[in-house]
Formats: C-alpha cells, sequence, structure tokens
C-alpha cells in the first residue's frame, strides 16, 4: 500500500485506472511541473488534475 502525496489516501499500485485522456494529460501536467513520481499520486488525484487540465482551470 501506497500513501498519496495530494489526498493521504492508502492505494494499491495495482489500482492504476484505464488510461484515459484526462489521466494522459496528467501525467504530460505534472512531468511538465517536475513532479518527482508520478506514481506517489492515488489514481483519482492524477484524473481530477487531468479533468483539471481539460477544462482549462491548469493553466
Amino acid at each position: 500500500m501506497k500513501t498519496c502525496k495530494n489526498c493521504f489516501r492508502e492505494f494499491d499500485e495495482e489500482d492504476i485506472l484505464d488510461v484515459s485522456p484526462a489521466t494522459e494529460l496528467a501525467d504530460i501536467f505534472l512531468q511538465d511541473i517536475g513532479v518527482e513520481d508520478i506514481n506517489d499520486l492515488c489514481p483519482e488525484c492524477i484524473e481530477e488534475m487531468g479533468v483539471m487540465d481539460l477544462l482549462g482551470f491548469g493553466q
């Protein structure tokens, strides 16, 4: 079990959500801002960041 560095919820590394446009955008966004390890975030937080980026709130 790992703990998300954003929301502090525990999650399994196998809980990775299916690849979606939101998760892909989150991956690109997190790499651009210099997040050291994207695997330290839970799948829900990754997708939430991608959705915010899709909506334009990540700018």
